[in-house]
């Protein structure tokens, strides 16, 4: 088995792990070198000495008191002509073994079958979860699962299961295509389907896949073949992918939060299609296209290139019918203002991966002064119709050069349309990458300095921002506001952001008023500023396993709200060169938050801090009430990320590290529990928590 590693940790990154042997060693023949611990005459009544088991007893199966005759005419009674034998079976571990004949599993510690003497009996151990078959002992021997065994006189076999090694393997989950379409009569086979692999140096001896739809968790597919082709089913949905692998000692789990995304057919599929030639035109008002109404479920394709106004007014899709816009081809605009515009949209899906050469088939670049690149919002404006933009997804967009923010999603109105009651439900930004923006590259939300408008107005609900990549942003590379439930932030690239050192806006996340959710499996790597800026959330968020690395701090966290929530922040990595790991300010700004007000809870834990300060938490200012906290255990190094097997973003490379081993908390210290958390890479393997280091980022093992 695995050297321990200190604390049993459930915060545990299984696919970052490379095995140590220990499985238990075998004889030549597959066996353990153990005599038989059960026989014949051991597990029968009449030699026991005890009374003979009872119909249905759990102890012998098979052997009833009296003789009776099966309908094939075996024998399974005692043996009154002296022709009948005995075959005993004993478990050691974990598992069981289907006897043939008579056709039946043994599933206890010990059974015995009576059959006329000399036949052949076949036996087939199956482990349980969590376990391996070890080999036969006694009368039988080998390490196959299945062997044969004629009983002559009668005889017995003992069946070992051992558990798997505590550890992970080197491994990683991958699909050939992250976007996937919806079957569609008139689209290729090809379209609607991906390729599921584990990329590993690794020989696996088993993959067990399992398919989740991401939003209830229902399993909707399963293999056992190595690679899996995966096909999309009806509608537009994500999902998260499991594989459970093993290389016939030691068993991990990968997990992965929405891998794959079905999306609507690139086809005709039957639907109306409404063509855009940006060339002769880009703004499009009521809903409608050179005069004619764009219905819910219809598609509409998107050629060309202008310099002008790109916009769509009042689109409105349904639930079960969203209005599908696809890019036919390569997309430009190069405006210095409108680069793409969605105001008073309801259910509506912009998809930049219609055509196999092309990434993002959206390219959006403004060299010149001017707005917001992709704005969503709700406006009014002359005859279009006063309502509120909600159900937006966006994918397959590149945005570059950008005067201000890449993505603007804002749920504000104009003078003429209230928006205060109006909430943005199932925002979904996925696959897009933003680079050379001179502001924010997501700026998500609402966000205000009037401490009399707490919560912000404006909501957002359900909102996923997922796989995206953010290069060089001027100011933060994600902001998000009064998002203020069901938000997920996962799977992100950020690198380079806060460039141009403007004092509070140098984050490479800014997670500000209003917002309750979860982040993790992002990397930040490279800003200017501080790693994480938190401004009194206005709901309970979990943040965790994502790698933050910038170049003065780690955590900077604001006071609370008089309803304080609570914050947990556990298995991150923090690049922390001169700050320490956490830095708490009670009583400062900004002003949305009271002085004062205290934090509900704090789960600070099993954290691993790297860099020139070696403090993991501080206060600033104020004062707090910790006796809800959780401030331990983290580690802090100080010294070069190659001593703890680490690469230059922070990505833990090995375990075997005398500085990663130890350190952690268990969910339920934090008060969580797995079924707590959205996602990410914090599972079990089939209800067993392993034992093993600290999850510190959101990183596979690199694959050779």
């Amino acid at each position: 088995m695995r050297r321990p590693y200190g604390p049993s940790i459930s915060l545990l990154l299984l696919n970052v792990a490379c095995p140590s042997p220990g499985a238990t060693t075998t004889d030549s023949d597959g066996t353990d070198g153990s005599e038989s611990t059960a026989s014949a005459t051991e597990t029968t009544s009449e030699t026991s000495g005890e009374p003979p088991p009872t119909e249905g007893s759990s102890e012998v199966t098979s052997l009833p008191t009296t003789g009776t005759d099966t309908t094939d005419g075996t024998s399974v009674g005692p043996a009154t002509d002296g022709g009948d034998a005995t075959i005993a079976i004993t478990i050691a571990g974990d598992g069981t073994v289907l006897v043939d004949p008579p056709g039946e599993t043994c599933g206890d510690p010990a059974c015995a079958y009576m059959l006329p003497g000399g036949t052949l009996v076949a036996l087939t151990a199956t482990p349980a979860a969590g376990s391996l078959f070890a080999g036969w002992s006694g009368d039988c021997s080998g390490a196959e699962p299945m062997t044969e065994i004629d009983i002559g006189g009668g005889v017995g076999c003992t069946a070992t299961f051992e558990l798997l090694p505590e550890g992970a393997l080197p491994a990683a989950l991958s699909a050939s295509d992250e976007i996937v379409r919806v079957p569609a009569d008139d689209a290729p086979a090809s379209d609607s389907e991906t390729l599921l692999k584990v990329e590993t140096a690794v020989a696996l001896t088993g993959v067990s896949w399992t398919v989740f739809a991401a939003d209830d968790g229902s399993e909707v597919a399963s293999s056992g073949e190595l690679e899996f082709l995966f096909t999309c089913p009806d509608g537009r949905r994500d999902y998260d992918v499991r594989a459970t692998i093993t290389d016939g000692q030691v068993q991990s789990t990968l997990f992965e939060r929405r891998l794959v995304t079905c999306v609507p057919p690139r086809s005709d599929a039957g639907r109306a299609v409404h063509l855009v030639d940006l060339a002769a035109g880009s703004y499009f008002q009521n809903g409608e296209i050179d005069g004619v109404k764009v219905m819910p479920g219809d598609l509409v394709r998107v050629s060309g290139s202008t310099t002008g106004n790109f916009a769509f007014f009042n689109f409105q899709g349904s639930a079960e019918a969203p209005i599908h816009i696809i890019n036919d081809g390569p997309v430009t605009n190069q405006d210095a203002s409108w680069l793409l515009h969605l105001i008073n949209c309801q259910h509506l899906i912009v998809d930049g991966r219609g055509s196999d050469n092309v990434e993002y088939g959206f390219t959006l670049t403004n060299p010149g002064a001017g707005g917001q690149a992709v704005f969503v919002r709700n406006y009014t404006q002359g005859s279009n119709t006063n309502t509120g933009s909600t159900d937006i997804e966006m994918f397959g967009i590149e945005i570059a050069d950008g005067p201000d923010s890449g993505f603007r999603i804002w749920n504000g109105g104009s003078d003429d349309y209230d928006a205060n009651n109006w909430t943005f439900h199932n925002l979904r930004l996925h696959h897009n990458y933003v680079h050379d923006v001179l502001t924010e590259g997501f700026y998500i939300g609402y966000y205000t300095d009037n401490a009399d408008q707490q919560p912000p107005p404006y909501p957002l609900v359900d909102a996923k921002v997922y796989r995206n990549r953010v290069d060089n942003a001027g100011w933060d590379g994600m902001q998000f506001g009064s998002c203020r439930g069901g938000l997920e932030v996962h799977d992100n690239v950020v690198t380079g952001s806060g460039t141009a050192n403007e004092p509070n806006q140098r984050s490479s996340l800014q997670w500000n008023p209003g917002n309750s959710g979860a982040v993790y499996n992002n990397r930040f790597i490279g800003g200017v500023g501080v790693d994480l800026q938190v401004g009194c959330t206005g709901g309970d968020t979990l943040m965790f396993s994502n790698v933050f690395v910038h170049s003065e701090g780690g955590f900077y966290l604001h006071a609370g709200q008089a309803d304080a929530p609570r914050y947990w922040l556990f298995g991150n990595t923090v690049g922390t060169p001169s700050a320490a790991g956490l830095r708490i300010n009670m009583n400062s700004n900004p002003g949305t938050c009271g002085a004062g007000a205290k934090l509900s809870e704090m789960h600070y834990a099993s954290n691993l801090l790297v860099g020139a300060v070696a403090e993991a938490w501080e206060f600033a200012a104020g004062d707090a009430d910790i006796a809800s906290w959780t401030v331990e255990p983290n580690l802090a190094f100080i010294g070069a990320p190659g001593e703890l097997c680490l690469d230059d973003e922070l990505a833990p490379t090995c375990v075997d590290s005398e500085a990663l081993a130890g350190g952690g908390a268990e969910l339920a210290d934090l008060g969580l529990a797995a079924a707590d958390l959205p996602g990410g890479h914090y599972v079990d393997i089939d209800g067993r928590v392993l034992a093993g280091p600290a999850n510190f980022g959101a990183h596979q093992a690199p694959v050779n």
